[in-house]
């Protein structure tokens, strides 16, 4: 039972509801695709099948006490079903006669109507083969009249052409008969068509032939006449005519070998290249380009319906075009194309890339102009689409240009990453200094120079200047990686201490390259590749922009690395002579000098070094660059001074400590003596306090330094910890005496 019995009210009614307990309701057991597994399933989750079973008995029980009802209320109808079922068969019986008559009546009027139908239907088959057959008698007809007049027409104008003169207004005759002629044969071949394979047809191909023959010629005849006098009356009807019957390649192909093969055999010629390899192809471009006005203008027009106002006044309301003809593409483009294929082959080799794109430009900026010549759009596209037009493009080996070119960039980029001497030769000396970002810059200015461009190879210049930057990025990241400083053992050579110092000058160098390429990058992207990346029509000029912004940002990030390569090798220079400071307690104890009052020798020599390095390198980078190194150093530097400080001190306390202890023991032995005097009965000086001193003295020398290079105190940390360091020790001393 389905689900709309189930919405029988009557069905509500007399089945009864599940109880109230019971997980199922009445309408599953309702469904069409009710399944006891299914149902048995979906239950199962829910109680368990003790449960379950209680429920469908109990609802059982109700089906059956609702089924006895149904029962009781109609009991009296079931009694009475068997006593009204009494004597049905032979009514049946009764029945069974009459409608077997009926039946066979129907069969028989069914029969009639069938046959009636066929033969309707056979009369309307004879019919249309009779029409068929009359349409193609009418054709038959007019295939023999056609014939007839055209032999007529022919016949008229050989014996008017055989007359014993004829003039100009003989030839306009001519070419209207045949434009008669050509609508009658337009005709013929219709009713030809349609009659294809009747004998008639085929014992009367010879003279279709015959006038097909015949008319070509005629047309062919009355064709050159038009060219050779430049009749527009006898052209616009001779083109009319080849458009009529359908022949318009054929008008092409005759103009192509008539006027355009003779002119062009005599341009272009081998000789013109090398007689002038630089201007040669130039000039026979220009020469295939005035071609078109001087030969091509009337066909154009014609086959246009563009005309000057005295043509207009020619050919009054004939002045429609004549379409299916393109004169450009059809005759002239394929015969150029040919010639110059088969006579300068040589422009196609790559080999010598600047002159491969040399003559590439030169075809370029000529089928720019052709396609200028042709009029409209759809020619524009035919041109494209042309067979001819897709070979000769094809015969320029552009790929092998770009890796030509790709070559010459990348091998010469590759060996300035080689070499770590500064460049002074190019042209570009007084911006860069260091051959590896002179020689990229020079690069992707290559890329996009008129002599190397080419428009069609845009995409693959433009990843290349990408992989250009990519690879400058991966070179500075190996360079800050490998420039590590090295730790000079004493009395080794002093070769590594020059090396180091060269190596710090490039890093500067390379730096202030670095900072001049990220500057005018962007800037020769904005005015020289923006605009060649959108003459070729780009959209997402924005991502363009983007990635080129990217890479530049990627060497960007490489900069502070430099920097503190740079400072960390001057600081390793710099920082060999702070070890001296571990030998002044040698100086001092037990030596009887005198009180220092200066800084020690070693502090002027590492300054020395940091100020010879700010004086070398003031010309190459800013004010505020030179103030951030200086302070980058000092704060290394006397980092690494407060370490050898701190351990000296704490060295020289610890002895003073042991020396206190040790007298203080031998005057309870009563082995003492009494403090040492001056002559004035002034305490003497011990020696670790003028070793606290000469720290003093030092440290002082490194503020006043760090004064002189216009950097305040409070911008070095050390040295401040140094200063608090030393008093410390000073005070701590003279409180313990």
């Amino acid at each position: 039972m389905s689900c709309n019995k189930m919405a029988d009210p009557f069905i509500e009614e007399i089945v009864p509801r599940e109880p109230g307990s019971a997980v199922f309701s009445r309408s599953d057991f309702m469904k069409e695709s009710f399944s006891v597994d299914v149902f048995v399933g979906n239950c199962k989750g829910s109680v368990p099948l003790d449960m379950l079973k209680a429920n469908l008995d109990d609802y059982l029980k109700s089906l059956k006490h609702a089924l006895i009802e149904l029962i009781n209320e109609d009991y009296a109808d079931f009694v009475n079903l068997s006593t009204n079922l009494v004597g049905m068969d032979k009514n049946i019986t009764s029945l069974s006669v009459p409608l077997g008559q009926l039946k066979e009546e129907v069969l028989l009027i069914k029969s009639d109507l069938d046959g009636t139908i066929h033969a309707i239907e056979t009369k309307l088959d004879e019919r249309a083969l009779l029409r068929k057959k009359k349409v193609c008698m009418q054709h038959l007809l007019n295939i023999t009249k056609s014939l007839e007049k055209i032999e007529e027409l022919l016949q008229g104008s050989r014996v008017t052409q055989e007359g014993p003169s004829k003039e100009l207004d003989t030839i306009e005759d001519d070419s209207q008969l045949i434009e008669r002629v050509a609508s009658e044969f337009n005709q013929l071949q219709f009713y030809v068509t349609q009659s294809q394979g009747h004998p008639l047809v085929e014992s009367i191909r010879g003279r279709i032939a015959a006038i097909t023959g015949t008319l070509q010629k005629k047309l062919e005849a009355a064709f050159q006449e038009g060219l050779q006098t430049g009749e527009l009356n006898l052209l616009s009807r001779v083109l009319r005519t080849y458009a009529i019957i359908d022949k318009t390649r054929d008008a092409e192909v005759l103009f192509r070998e008539v006027t355009v093969k003779p002119y062009m055999v005599e341009v272009i010629v081998g000789k013109a290249l090398t007689d002038d390899p630089s201007q040669g192809l130039y000039n026979v471009y220009n020469k295939v380009l005035e071609f078109v006005p001087r030969h091509c203008t009337a066909m154009m027009n014609i086959s246009s319906g563009r005309f000057v106002a005295s043509e207009m006044e020619m050919f009054g309301e004939q002045r429609a075009g004549i379409r299916g003809f393109d004169f450009l593409v059809n005759a002239v483009w394929p015969e150029v194309a040919s010639l110059v294929e088969i006579r300068f082959g040589s422009i196609f080799a790559p080999g010598n890339p600047d002159s491969f794109h040399q003559k590439y430009m030169t075809t370029v900026w000529f089928i720019n102009k052709f396609e200028g010549l042709c009029g409209s759009k759809a020619s524009v596209q035919r041109l494209r689409s042309h067979p001819s037009f897709i070979s000769f493009m094809a015969r320029w080996s552009l790929p092998v240009y770009f890796q030509i070119r790709f070559q010459e960039v990348a091998s010469k980029f590759e060996t300035s990453l080689q070499s770590s001497q500064v460049c002074n030769n190019d042209q570009d000396s007084e911006l860069f200094m260091t051959c590896a970002v002179s020689v990229l810059w020079w690069c992707v200015q290559r890329c996009w120079q008129d002599s190397v461009y080419i428009q069609a190879l845009c995409h693959r210049f433009w990843k290349l200047t990408l992989q250009l930057l990519s690879r400058l990025s991966v070179w500075v990241r190996d360079k800050v990686s490998s420039s590590k400083p090295t730790n000079n053992i004493e009395g080794e050579n002093n070769a590594n201490k020059e090396s180091e110092e060269g190596q710090t000058c490039y890093l500067v160098y390379l730096l202030k390259d670095l900072n001049i390429l990220l500057r005018k990058i962007p800037e020769y992207f904005r005015q020289n590749i923006l605009p060649k990346l959108r003459q070729t029509n780009i959209q997402d000029i924005d991502l363009l922009s983007d990635a080129i912004l990217e890479s530049c940002g990627v060497i960007q990030q490489l900069v502070p690395g430099l920097e503190g390569q740079v400072v960390s090798l001057v600081v390793n220079g710099a920082s060999q002579g702070l070890e001296a400071a571990k030998n002044i307690p040698r100086l001092y104890r037990r030596t009887n000098k005198e009180i220092p009052t200066k800084a020690s020798p070693f502090v002027n020599s590492v300054l020395r070094s940091v100020r010879d390095f700010l004086d070398q390198n003031q010309s190459h980078v800013s004010q505020q660059q030179r103030l951030a190194w200086a302070g980058a150093i000092m704060q290394a530097l006397l980092s690494k001074y407060h370490v050898i400080t701190v351990d000296v001190l704490t060295s020289i306390k610890r002895t003073e400590d042991s020396l206190m202890r040790l007298k203080r023991s031998r005057k309870q032995l009563g082995q003492g003596t009494g403090t040492q005097n001056t002559q004035e009965g002034q305490p003497v000086m011990s020696d670790d306090d003028k070793i606290r001193v000469q720290f003093t003295h030092d440290t002082e020398e490194f503020g006043r330094a760090i004064k002189e290079m216009g950097l305040g105190e409070n911008r070095i940390p050390a040295y401040t910890e140094l200063m608090n360091t030393v008093k410390i020790a000073r005070t701590c001393n003279t409180a313990s005496n």
